[in-house]
């Protein structure tokens, strides 16, 4: 009895909640771009809230006759009466020289429209030409390249496998082109690029190191079509945006390679052929009753082929083909529903499909023409990895001072851990062999996460946001439970400056095997285990933010991480065959990192940019590996970055330029040679990472050029990566000189002075 008049309780308390009177709406400015942290006050009666990331606020206790005033800092103050349950879009002017830097996010998180304003990233100078979203990020504090010229992504001190990249919300395992050198996303295709390092929402969740957002555009402040066709020495793209507002949209664009085209088609099938491609394309709608629909599909791929001839002369001259194939591509899908509930209820129901898969042929041909049929040899190695996912999120604008979310989310992500198909057939006196080695299908987990957070104001200065995550997983009897608590404070001080600080956990259910190289379509995707545990970290971070007069901003922020269940291989041969168990060449440790940024930024005039130093050290512990703690590869002690970007409206020329100097990269090589017990020559090694290249320091530059006496617009952008031609290695390994086994030598290789070109059209 008490249990029914606790829930007859409960239901007339939510029931009295939602019968609340309130008014919602989004403020945006004068081109439509969210405002966030506005405060919207009703004068007669003290209700206060604020508006969030999105510009978006719910406002409860509202009198129909109150005028509700919009403050924030570099905008006028609006006094405005706005209706009930009714979403309204709400403008505010900007001061003349405001400040456009918002500073209401988490610490830690940066993006290129709010927190990095900086105008004409496309200008950015890139490798080969190539608009790369990866090479951007890589310019800001605490996220490193890795190995030099590649568009691989290291964030404080983490592994690439730690990194949750999300297009439009769906993960994808592998996002570089021509195995790391650029990325499968075209920089036009993305409207906003958000990255979290190390910090987020209870609704993020599954890596360590950072969740790097990618969205399409979705809005639009006009109704029409617009895009761009453009060409560079790798690909030639098209880009499409049609936006009839606040009625829908539909976003297509499209990249493919186009120097294999101009090999013969005969040559492209017998002899040699490379090509990549990829394209996106968006779709949303707003519905009768204002609910909205979104759909997002994108499709990569890389393919590799070459075949080499040779005769065998000890059986007659029979001619012989061997074919090397490799190819790897991305499949991503996803269906968002968003609906409004009540006014301060909104619910988004999603699912998404998201497979990676990496095909591997070896073949070798001989040409027989005493035989009906050629024999053939072949050797087929498939790896893949692939998600289905199912999520609800809620928003629950519970009150003024409480604003909740929560939800569900189901992940069942199926492993291809190798699969070697090795084909024999049409020898003479021979049976044909068809086996497979390893095991052809996929392997399941199921991972079940649910979460809520309550962002509480205290007052105007003070919000605190704390949640919890809490996730089932299971993988082959295997079961883990896991809360990951997170807690991030914010004050506003006195002068509008910011003080942040920020506690989460972050578990990690998958990891990438690295065979050689961070990023290489080789890299195995395998699940936690009962063996291989879960990694897991902790990460403490403060930040100071501070608007620096009309144009400039500045932040600081120190952050500690500790992670633990971290793995290694130990004997890349064994990991890479699918005869064996890849367990038995996994070793697992700990590291820690930790780290200073700084970062100053001009966002407003022709001249715009930023500078930002770190200071950071990462560590990892292997006992199976080495005994002592030693540094993490990519571990960069100093780093000091500058970017800068010239565009003047009236000019037909722009500029801008990256330089970055600080520690070189490690590596490791042998202190000496010795003899073993059977008497060959070895390599003698006293750590792991124990050679660090010298100081690393690159200029790169670009420049574009307008034509304004075309009917359509267009533009040329002429680019050089490393224009000083420095010495920073791409690889570096140790040999004997000759095979007398008397002389130690450094092998270094350079990537130096590499030129790109683009052409653009836009219409």
């Amino acid at each position: 009895m008490r249990i029914f008049y606790l829930l007859i309780f409960l239901n007339t308390l939510v029931l009295s909640v939602l019968a609340q009177k309130n008014t919602r709406g989004k403020v945006v400015d004068q081109d439509e771009n969210p405002i966030p942290f506005v405060k919207v006050q009703e004068p007669e009666t003290g209700n206060v809230c604020y508006t969030n990331d999105q510009g978006e606020f719910v406002l409860n206790y509202f009198e129909s006759d109150s005028k509700l005033t919009f403050t924030t800092s570099g905008y006028d103050t609006l006094r405005l009466a706005l209706p009930y349950d009714k979403y309204t879009t709400v403008f505010m002017s900007a001061k003349e020289n405001t400040n456009p830097y918002h500073m209401g996010f988490m610490v830690g998180f940066l993006d290129f429209k709010n927190k990095n304003k900086n105008k004409n990233l496309e200008n950015m100078t890139y490798f080969l030409g190539e608009s790369d979203i990866n090479r951007q990020l890589q310019m800001l504090p605490g996220i490193e390249q890795g190995t030099e010229g590649y568009s691989n992504l290291f964030v404080r001190g983490g592994e690439v496998d730690q990194n949750l990249m999300l297009y439009n919300g769906t993960p994808i395992y592998n996002s570089n082109h021509i195995f790391g050198l650029s990325s499968v996303f075209h920089q036009r295709s993305i409207a906003n690029t958000g990255i979290s390092r190390g910090i987020s929402s209870a609704k993020y969740g599954g890596r360590l190191s950072s969740t790097i957002s990618l969205e399409s555009s979705k809005t639009g402040s006009y109704s029409g079509v617009k895009g761009e066709l453009e060409i560079t020495p790798i690909n030639a793209g098209i880009y499409i945006e049609s936006i009839k507002k606040d009625l829908s949209y539909f976003t297509l664009s499209a990249r493919r390679s186009w120097i294999d085209l101009l090999i013969p088609a005969e040559s492209r099938q017998q002899s040699v052929n490379a090509n990549i491609y990829d394209y996106q394309i968006g779709y949303g709608k707003y519905l009768k009753n204002g609910d909205k629909l979104d759909f997002s599909f994108m499709n990569t791929r890389d393919l590799y082929f070459v075949s080499l001839q040779t005769t065998d002369t000890a059986n007659g001259n029979i001619p012989i083909t061997y074919g090397i194939t490799q190819k790897w591509y991305n499949v991503l899908a996803s269906v968002n529903y968003t609906e409004q509930v009540t006014s301060q209820l909104k619910r988004v129901h999603s699912i998404h499909y998201s497979s990676y898969k990496n095909k591997n042929d070896y073949s070798q041909e001989t040409y027989d023409f005493n035989l009906l049929e050629n024999p053939l040899v072949e050797e087929k190695l498939q790896r893949g990895i692939r998600d289905i996912g199912l999520k609800t999120d809620w928003e629950y604008a519970f009150s003024n001072e409480h604003h909740l979310s929560f939800g569900w989310q189901n992940t069942f992500r199926q492993f291809l851990l190798g699969a070697n198909n090795l084909i024999s057939k049409n020898y003479p006196n021979q049976s044909d062999i068809d086996t497979i080695v390893g095991n052809p299908n996929y392997q399941t987990s199921i991972e079940s996460s649910f979460y809520g957070e309550d962002k509480y104001f205290f007052s105007k200065d003070v919000t605190l946001d704390a949640g919890l995550r809490a996730t089932i997983y299971s993988f082959d009897g295997y079961t883990k439970l896991v809360a990951e608590p997170r807690f991030h404070l914010t004050y506003f001080l006195q002068n509008n400056d910011v003080f942040k600080a920020a506690y989460n956990r972050h578990n990690q259910f998958v990891n990438q095997l690295n065979l050689g190289r961070s990023g290489s379509p080789d890299n195995i995707w395998v699940p936690a285990t009962g063996e291989i545990l879960p990694q897991n970290s902790d990460i403490l971070e403060i930040g100071y933010e501070r608007k620096l007069g009309r144009q400039f901003s500045g932040t600081v922020n120190a952050y500690y991480k500790n992670m633990q269940n971290l793995s290694a291989v130990s004997n890349l041969n064994d990991a890479s065959n699918p005869e064996k168990d890849w367990k038995s060449s996994v070793v697992q440790g700990s590291g820690k990192s930790y780290g200073l940024e700084f970062m100053f930024q001009k966002s407003k005039g022709d001249f715009t940019g930023w500078v930002s130093y770190a200071y950071s050290k990462s560590v990892r512990t292997f006992p199976d590996l080495y005994a002592n703690e030693f540094l993490f590869t990519f571990d960069r002690p100093h780093m000091l970055k500058v970017y800068g970007n010239y565009t003047n409206e009236y000019s037909i020329w722009n500029f801008s330029f990256n330089y970055l100097v600080g520690s070189g990269q490690l590596f490791t090589l042998p202190i000496g040679k010795f003899r073993d017990i059977n008497g060959q020559l070895q390599l003698e090694y006293n750590t792991l990472n124990n050679y660090r290249s010298p100081l690393y320091q690159r200029l790169d530059i670009s420049a574009g050029r307008k034509n304004i006496n075309s009917s359509l617009s267009s533009e040329w952008r002429f680019f050089i990566y490393n224009v000083l031609s420095n010495r920073n290695p791409l690889y570096v390994n140790a040999d004997f000189a000759n095979a007398s086994y008397t002389e130690l030598v450094i092998n270094r290789n350079y990537l130096a002075f590499v030129p790109g070109v683009s052409y653009i059209i836009k219409f």
